[in-house]
Parts: C-alpha cells; structure tokens; sequence
C-alpha cells in the first residue's frame, strides 16, 4: 500500500520475514550498481530531497521497530562500487541507514545498496531513478497477507533437500560478483532465465563431480510500486532435465505466499536453526523487468546469496539502454562465476523468443 508512512514505524511483516529468519550467514544486503551517462549534479541535495519524500531512507532500527534518522552519506570510491568491500559490507540497523550509496571517482557509476528488511530490488530502482532524475517516490508498506501455501513441500525439502551448486574449493573471503548483457525479447522471460540457469548448473556440478538431481527454484515476485520491501517469491522444486520454464511460469500464477511471509512468530523461527539450510534453494532467480531511469544506460542488480547454495541470478532491462544478466555467489570464486554466468546467458541465448 503506497502513501505516507510516517516515523516511528513498526517493520513490517515483509521485514519481520527476514529479521527473523534463522540464518546467521545472511547479512540480507540487496546491491545495484548502474552505469550512468553523465555524473549526478547535486547527489546530497538529491539524497535530501529523498529523504524528506521516504524517511526509512534513514531510519534506524530499534526492536523490531523503524525510528527517525539521517540519510546516508556518499562513500567516493576508486574504482568501481562492485569492487570496494563496502559494497555488500553488514548493516548495523541500529547505528546507520538502511540504505549505502558509493560514487565511483568519475561519477559514471553509482552503487545503491539496501537491507533486504526494509528495501527490495524495485525499490532500489526507484531510489536511483529519485537520484537520477529528482522524480519523487513514495513510501509502500506491505499490503494484507494472502493464503499461506501449502507446508508439504517445505516437508519434502526437510526429507530432501535441494542438491546445492557445486562450490569451488577453498575459502573465498567474499561474494563473487559477475554480469554481461543479453538480448533477450518475447514471452515467458523469467522461465527462459531459469531454465538456461538450471542448464547452466547441471553443466557446472558435472565439472565438479557433483549431482543436480533436485534443483530447488526461488522466483522473485515484485510487489506494489514505490520505495519499501513488498517483495514476495514462490519457491519450487524442479528436475533439470524436466519443463522448468513451464513450471515456473505456473508458480508465478498461483496466489498462495511463503508461510514465513505470512507470518513469521519469534519461537518457531529460532527453532528451526538448526535445519533451515536443509528447506533452502539452489538457485534464486529474479527479473526485475524493464524500466526507465533518466540518466542510466545499464544497470545491474544482486540480489541476496544466501542458503545452500549461496548463489542468485538477475536481470534487469534500462529503456533504450541494455539489459544485463548478473549472478552473486557467496562460494564461488570469481572465475567459477563468470563461467556459470556465461554458460547461462550463452544458454538463453540459443532459446527460441
């Protein structure tokens, strides 16, 4: 539901979601970094600006409740944002912003980076499009529950769970962070990425020596527009080999949400520590659609690595600009997930539209 959403705030049942959710690995941080045509004029009236229209912006997080604070500053970095270890750096929620910004040195790129609790990815966009273009958001809060869906297959997971993406020997002290663009046009777009992900991954675990036998799918499902996190999801277990695109584009169809969504009590999300990382997914796949945003030619967007797995992919198409496809993985090296990317967009490339 859009419109005002004054300070102090109670965090709503999105953010209870994922401020409960019984995985200490997760740092929940949600990262974009956009390629612009010409630096940002005034960036700190812009932020200011912004604030005032959608004070979490700033907020600070005080049991399970969002208080007034300031908006964050502009971290300049050498280089590019994706590379600076602020990136994806934790959040204190009590002491800083849910919302970093990093500026590389020449202005041309931009990181906008948010906790999950309190922004989600269509957020993030109409953020940079307030910073782009001065266009004013407005602030949205979680609209009424729908039907929680059936506990069965969450039961299955428990029984069996998902088999992961091979990980890359080693320690990897970071998230790996890898895009390219696509060309990609007609129906059924975010079944098409699924399904070359999933094809992508069973020859990636076959390097490794490893099975693909249940592949557990988590979609991303946008919610109402404006600056908040209203984002749900539909989680599905697929075999690779099976029709995944026709699959997910049926997940996408049903109304049931996630039970935890739904509702998300206190003592039974701390009790199910010890297994959660058995219901997790192997894969996350969001498509963040197509928009405008003055002033930016090419956006890419990260969603949380997290689970078993610990690997994401995205898309995320600019008007007149490009449309990139990225992954995050949490243990993966670098080059293990550059080669999986481009697997996967070589993959959907040779899909009929």
């Amino acid at each position: 539901m859009t419109g005002a959403v004054g300070l102090p705030a109670p965090a709503s049942r999105h953010a209870l979601a994922l401020l409960r959710f019984p995985d200490p690995r997760t740092d929940w941080v949600v990262v974009t970094a956009a390629t612009l045509t010409a630096p940002v004029a005034d960036l700190d009236g812009r932020i200011a600006d912004l604030h005032a229209s959608v004070p979490v912006t700033g907020a600070r997080l005080r049991e399970e409740t969002w208080h007034p604070g300031s908006p964050p500053p502009v971290l300049v970095v050498d280089g590019d944002p994706l590379d600076d270890p602020a990136i994806d750096r934790p959040f204190d929620l009590a002491a800083e912003a849910p919302l970093r910004l990093l500026r590389s040195a020449d202005g041309r790129r931009l990181g906008v980076v948010g906790h999950h609790a309190a922004f989600d990815g269509l957020a993030l966009v109409a953020i940079l499009r307030a910073l782009t273009s001065g266009d004013q958001p407005q602030p949205v809060t979680s609209p009424p529950p729908g039907e929680a869906g059936s506990k069965l297959p969450l039961l299955e997971r428990l029984a069996r769970p998902a088999d992961p993406v091979a990980p890359t020997p080693g320690v990897w002290p970071g998230d790996a962070y890898a895009t390219t663009t696509i060309d990609v046009r007609g129906k059924g777009i975010t079944g098409r990425i699924a399904a070359s992900c999933v094809d992508a991954v069973a020859t990636h675990n076959e390097r490794h020596q490893r099975r693909l036998r249940k592949v557990g799918l988590t979609i991303a499902i946008g919610g109402p527009a404006g600056v908040g996190n209203v984002a749900s999801y539909r989680r599905i277990d697929v075999a690779p080999t099976g029709p995944v695109a026709v699959q997910v584009r049926d997940a996408l169809a049903s109304p049931d949400e996630p039970g935890e969504q739904v509702s998300a009590p206190k003592v039974v999300m701390r009790l199910l520590e010890p297994v959660v990382e058995r219901f997790s997914d192997t894969l996350l796949i969001s498509n963040l659609g197509r928009h405008a945003v003055p002033g930016v030619e090419r956006l890419d967007f990260f969603p949380v690595a997290r689970g078993r797995s610990a690997v994401c992919f995205a898309s995320a198409a600019i008007e007149d600009g490009a449309t990139t496809l990225t992954i995050r993985a949490r243990d993966l090296s670098p080059g293990d997930a550059r080669r999986l990317l481009d697997e996967a967009a070589t993959r959907l490339a040779d899909q009929p539209g």
